[in-house]
């Protein structure tokens, strides 16, 4: 008979015999807990030093209208910065829009892009009139998205900040930049 068949091992020069299930098949039943012990841990592991983080998934159907600014034009001016004066300096324009179309009620979205000088995705920043120098500054567009009925008008508020840790340190003279905001649909 084949010893290692019969649950038989050589272990420093005696033989031992391996504990059997009752059946006599199978693998010893160390080895069966062994492997129990193990799958249990596999489940474990990944649970124990693992993380989860939720992503909130949203959509905006847009209607079938077409929807316009009252003027292709607006301006957000910050005026004079004084770096003498500790805080930062916020400005705020409005521009008009409606929309048409065969929906009652007109869904609508609004983005805006980087302007002409970025220096990276979602970094604007104005440039001065005769230096390589820059100004970042911020924008927000109110409301970035909702609906209106049709034919009514509308306002889109535009928002902007320039940081007082920005402009304490900047080269004198005039900034300027060229944002383009569209209104979808």
């Amino acid at each position: 008979m084949n010893q290692s068949a019969a649950g038989i091992s050589r272990k420093g020069g005696r033989i031992a015999a391996l504990p059997r299930p009752l059946s006599g098949k199978g693998p010893p039943p160390v080895l069966a807990a062994a492997f129990a012990v193990l799958a249990c841990l596999a489940a474990i592991v990944p649970a124990a030093f693992g993380d989860t983080g939720t992503l909130a998934v949203t959509a905006t159907v847009l209607s079938k209208s077409v929807c316009k600014f009252d003027s292709k034009t607006a301006a957000l001016a910050f005026g004079a910065l004084d770096p003498a004066v500790a805080a930062d300096v916020n400005a705020a324009a409005s521009v008009g829009f409606v929309c048409h179309g065969s929906a009652p009620v007109a869904a609508f979205l609004f983005t805006d892009d980087d302007g002409q000088n970025p220096s990276g995705p979602g970094t604007r920043r104005m440039r001065h009139a005769a230096a390589s120098e820059f100004l970042p500054y911020s924008l927000l567009l109110s409301p970035a998205s909702g609906t209106i009925p049709k034919n009514a008008p509308g306002t889109l508020t535009i928002s902007g900040t320039v940081r007082w840790a920005d402009f304490r340190g900047s080269v004198a003279g005039a900034y300027t930049d060229s944002v383009v905001v569209t209104i979808l649909p």
